[in-house]
């Protein structure tokens, strides 16, 4: 898998972890968990927030789906608005683009944010874009468990775009979103593994 951490500048997640911080437009060559080079670039294509450091008041006691990130990495997140925010205009979306993906591949995202200490909705809505199209829901709010899947996407051309937006139930003033970490994994095409299948039979056939 691929490990990704969007947040501070001083709370980067160590080891094979790829962060994502204010200053960065573009990671050109992310790691595996492995420490391996994938030949993978993210690039921040609708930035989050326009100004200073992204906030840390996210999860501190990471559990259950949650646990495979580390507090440095559930802590800490981007954020957007729908609204007008600290002198900003509104900031309705934000997005992420992967590119040098395998077409003959699906790609499945696990998404962890959290927003500590509310008592609105701050729900956020994901969707992942390439020659398919993924669109799930979750609540940061007060979150040390839960996780977002996004399964299956299919690169196009070897592009995704994850995108991110308040959802329809948040209900907070300034529609607040968020995007902490995520987890991407790579399996093989449902028509790449039955073309795979076909040929080790036809292959075993023959030895016969």
């Amino acid at each position: 898998p691929i490990f990704i951490d969007f947040g501070r500048t001083y709370l980067q997640t160590p080891g094979n972890w790829n962060n994502v911080i204010p200053t960065t437009t573009v990671l050109p060559d992310l790691d595996d968990a492995a420490g391996n080079p994938t030949g993978v670039q993210l690039e921040i294509t609708d930035e989050f927030f326009q100004t200073g450091e992204p906030s840390q008041l996210g999860s501190e006691s990471p559990s259950g789906d949650a646990a495979i990130f580390p507090v440095s990495a559930t802590d800490d997140y981007f954020f957007g608005h729908s609204g007008p925010f600290a002198g900003a205009d509104d900031n309705p979306t934000g997005a992420f683009t992967l590119s040098g993906l395998d077409d003959n591949l699906t790609y499945d995202f696990t998404i962890f944010t959290s927003r500590q200490v509310v008592g609105d909705s701050r729900e956020t809505r994901y969707t992942a874009t390439g020659a398919n199209n993924l669109t799930r829901l979750i609540e940061p709010a007060n979150n040390d468990t839960e996780v977002l899947n996004l399964i299956g996407v299919v690169p196009a051309g070897g592009v995704i775009t994850v995108s991110v937006e308040a959802g329809p139930n948040n209900t907070n003033a300034n529609g607040f979103y968020y995007l902490g970490a995520v987890r991407i994994t790579e399996v093989p095409a449902p028509g790449t593994t039955a073309l795979l299948a076909a040929g080790a039979l036809a292959v075993a056939r023959r030895r016969r």
